[in-house]
């Protein structure tokens, strides 16, 4: 009795498939060690094709926020003050949650859980455009 191909094609090669998967899965999650430089509150924010570490401590009363981003080696790409993309008060300590799998998700900007955005103070204007853009403002 001849088998249907489908049932051929299924036996031959959905074992290797499955393995592949979980062999996938499994690298995928070996990226995101946190290098020993990086501290235990930065939350790894997923990328198009990496990631980064972000951090954001609160200041006090009206003063911007302080940030860090880093690669995933530990590189620190960013670490300044940060603004709000809408230009409204800082974000207060609760306000302050990083978003792990934002939309637009980059190495100089952080997005939080509350929809705000915060964008480094020496490239405000630059990457206020840029924002602008990205969300079809411009």
């Amino acid at each position: 009795m001849k088998l249907p191909l489908p049932v051929i094609f299924l036996s031959r090669w959905l074992p290797g498939l499955v393995i592949l998967l979980i062999c996938a899965a499994c690298e995928h999650k070996s990226e995101h060690v946190r290098p020993a430089n990086v501290p235990p509150d930065a939350v790894f924010v997923i990328g198009p094709k990496i990631g980064w570490w972000q951090q954001c401590t609160a200041n006090t009363g009206s003063q911007p926020v302080h940030c860090r981003i880093w690669n995933q080696v530990g590189k620190v790409l960013e670490d300044e003050e940060f603004l709000p993309y809408d230009e409204g008060p800082p974000p207060t300590v609760n306000e302050l949650k990083i978003a792990p799998d934002p939309p637009f998700a980059g190495p100089d900007r952080i997005f939080l859980t509350n929809n705000r955005i915060l964008l480094p103070k020496s490239r405000f204007a630059e990457l206020k455009r840029f924002v602008d853009w990205l969300e079809s403002k411009s």
